[in-house]
């Protein structure tokens, strides 16, 4: 059983009510039960505690709250703005399917109120398109140009959103590196309480007054983004996840250990057990109490307490999945996700908030990036399990949001499912046909928003947006094998390839470099480690000779490979623009920057096919993927953006949007237009 710790006292009135009225009657029940009774019971009385903390603040709490709305600068035209994010829906398979009568709830909202394309952040990747709707600025103003940004003076690629590392006195540590201010703290200060759900970029969880539970960039217990594990006959490292024997049968069990988080620079373990049973077959995984497990059906959610001496447990949950080939078991175990009843980082704010979700709901996924593109693509499940995961994911947001509607009333709700994005990206070959994945996902994702809008009040304004549209991603593109051939970058002699974050490249002759998505860096004296390239004319020259490179660089059949090459400077303004790409590279549809240059890495091609099961993508030209905007309300159509958003909340919510945000409201031109 994981160490207790102090949990902090609810702020809320309301949530804690909840949590005495929910925590205990829907416990989870299962694998590691024990565990999950204790907690809720713990979650109990905390609960009381706060509830009577709060019952004697509620008068002063409920002034002070009263006086904050009178700051409000003009009257608001929704009592609650609710937004539903569907990240990567696209306007053009969504227009499709409406035509056909196959997304009746969408084709409602859009005949009432608005549909329309909504213009994406360049690139139109999801960490820069949602920081900017979080904060109603461009990129230059809140510091996310990619998943990955540059380590300037040691040349390598880091996390562009989080820093990681240990303070003074050994610690582990997370900071927030996306700057600006999302724009539910504004309406906190206004008296407005929010609850925030799976936002990309709001790890690790800031204040405000309401309720976040993190989204992208919360790591698992291994300190990755995701590294499933496969237990079987081979051994050794996957791309995206770890192979381990089990060992057996001894006594008609097979067995294998866990690895799970560090202590002190050794790997903390766990055993893992898998037998028959009868006819089935038993797994014990830790310290949990067994559990049936079918092949070809995942297990509930089973809780891991890795132990370490003299200290709390570090505490974690997992689902299997059995597989079995003839009398041979192959076992797949998903990502080490953060227990959300004792995280052993902060996923959420308050910080019992995600311990009151579990309460109500179960366990529940809690990883940035939880549905495991990665194992589909080494092969460690197929298809059908990699869907029946990224569903439950699903019906997990689904079952939160639906709480989040109940409880907060007024104010701001916003949810973000990300399982539109995954899907396409996995499935995009298969196109929208019937039987499709994605024609599926559409569908139920329509049911979605039937739901979202049947628990909505007179007074209540819906958004229904995505962050990027998809396009496909057919052909790679090696800017960083681009970069050597026109003599931009230099390997170091004998070395013909580079793997990882550009080891072997000859920095003492490179001027140049690709990393990340969509985007080259100049190597600048004085800013990169080893600079050469000076800045003022020598780096102007350097970067015109590139974007011309860029736009002349041709497919095997003779056709363009890039659309668009564009100094970033003439695209983004504001205090953090040095952190950005020198330029800016948007590709053409159907092609798109290559596995290994993302991350520094140089193959032998500049161009060659993707055959990977990821297979449609949006880090094309920001251009060919807008996203999608919906409302009940009629807004204004002229070229919105997802810019747009911050502003058009705090204008229908009673407040002037603060002058240093880019987008604009979507309600002046509209003002008023209701359906």
């Amino acid at each position: 059983m994981c160490a207790e710790r102090t949990t902090p006292r609810l702020t809320a009135l309301p949530v804690a009510i909840l949590l005495i009225a929910a925590a205990p009657a829907c416990a989870y029940v299962g694998p590691g039960a024990g565990f999950g009774v204790m907690t809720s019971l713990l979650v109990f009385v905390n609960a009381i505690l706060a509830a009577t903390a709060s019952l004697l603040a509620w008068p002063v709490l409920a002034s002070l709250r009263l006086l904050k709305r009178l700051r409000r600068t003009h009257r608001p035209i929704a009592r609650r703005v609710v937004i539903l994010g569907l990240d990567g829906f696209s306007p053009e398979i969504a227009g499709t399917l409406m035509s056909e009568g196959l997304l009746p709830e969408l084709s409602a909202l859009a005949g009432k109120g608005t549909f329309t394309k909504l213009a994406t952040t360049r690139p139109g990747i999801s960490p820069v398109a949602w920081s900017s709707f979080s904060t109603g600025v461009n990129p230059g103003k809140h510091g996310i140009f990619d998943f990955l940004a540059p380590d300037r003076r040691r040349h390598i690629p880091v996390l562009s959103s989080v820093a990681t590392g240990r303070d003074g006195r050994g610690r582990p540590f997370a900071r927030m590196l996306r700057r600006s201010e999302p724009f539910w703290k504004r309406l906190g200060a206004l008296g407005l309480r929010s609850t925030i759900l799976r936002v990309p970029i709001t790890y690790p969880p800031e204040k405000l007054d309401g309720f976040l539970l993190s989204g992208m960039c919360v790591p698992d217990l291994r300190g990755t983004q995701g590294s499933y594990t496969l237990f079987g006959v081979g051994a050794g490292h996957r791309p995206g996840g770890i192979e381990i024997p089990l060992a057996g049968p001894a006594g008609g069990t097979w067995s294998a250990g866990i690895p799970g988080p560090e202590d002190g620079g050794r790997m903390l373990t766990l055993p893992v057990g898998l037998s028959r049973n009868g006819k089935g077959w038993k797994l014990t995984a830790g310290s949990s109490a067994p559990v049936s497990i079918e092949p070809g059906s995942f297990t509930p959610w089973i809780r891991l307490a890795f132990r370490r001496v003299h200290r709390s447990a570090i505490c974690g949950i997992v689902r299997f999945r059995l597989t079995v080939d003839g009398d041979r078991p192959l076992l797949y175990m998903t990502a080490i996700h953060p227990d959300p009843f004792r995280p052993p980082v902060p996923v959420s704010h308050p910080q019992l908030y995600s311990s009151y979700l579990a309460g109500l709901l179960g366990p529940y996924a809690t990883l940035g990036l939880a549905e495991d593109t990665w194992a589909l693509m080494d092969g460690a499940v197929d298809e059908e399990a990699f869907l029946d995961y990224a569903w439950q994911i699903f019906g997990e947001r689904r079952r939160m949001l639906a709480d989040a509607l109940r409880r907060n009333r007024t104010g701001l709700v916003v949810c973000v499912f990300d399982t539109s994005d995954r899907i396409q990206h996995m499935f995009w070959r298969q196109g929208i046909g019937p039987g499709s994945p994605i024609r599926e996902m559409y569908r139920k994702c329509d049911a979605l928003v039937g739901e979202v809008a049947g628990r909505l009040g007179r007074g209540d304004m819906l958004l229904v947006i995505s962050d990027h549209g998809f396009a496909s991603f057919d052909t790679c593109v090696d800017l960083n094998r681009f970069l050597i051939e026109r003599g931009f970058m230099v390997l170091q002699d004998g070395v013909g390839t580079v793997s990882d974050s550009f080891e072997g490249v000859d920095w003492s002759r490179t001027r140049a470099y690709a990393m990340g998505l969509a985007g080259i860096h100049l190597n600048l004296a004085g800013r990169e480690g080893a600079g050469i390239v000076q800045p003022g004319a020598g780096a102007d020259a350097v970067t015109q000779e590139i974007i011309e490179a860029l736009l002349d660089l041709r497919d095997g059949e003779g056709a363009s490979v890039v659309l668009s090459a564009e100094r970033a400077a003439s695209i983004y303004s504001g205090p953090y623009i040095g952190g950005s790409p020198d330029i800016l590279v948007g590709m053409r549809d159907g092609f798109r920057a290559s596995w290994n240059c993302v991350t520094g890495g140089a193959g032998r091609e500049v161009i060659y096919p993707n055959d990977r099961h990821w297979c449609g993508d949006h880090c094309c030209d920001s251009a060919l993927v807008p996203g999608i905007l919906f409302s009940n309300r009629i807004l204004d159509c002229s070229s919105p953006s997802i810019l747009d958003m911050a502003p058009t909340v705090l204008d229908a919510l009673g407040t002037d949007p603060p002058p240093h945000l880019d987008g604009r409201s979507l309600l002046r031109a509209a003002k008023g237009g209701t359906a």
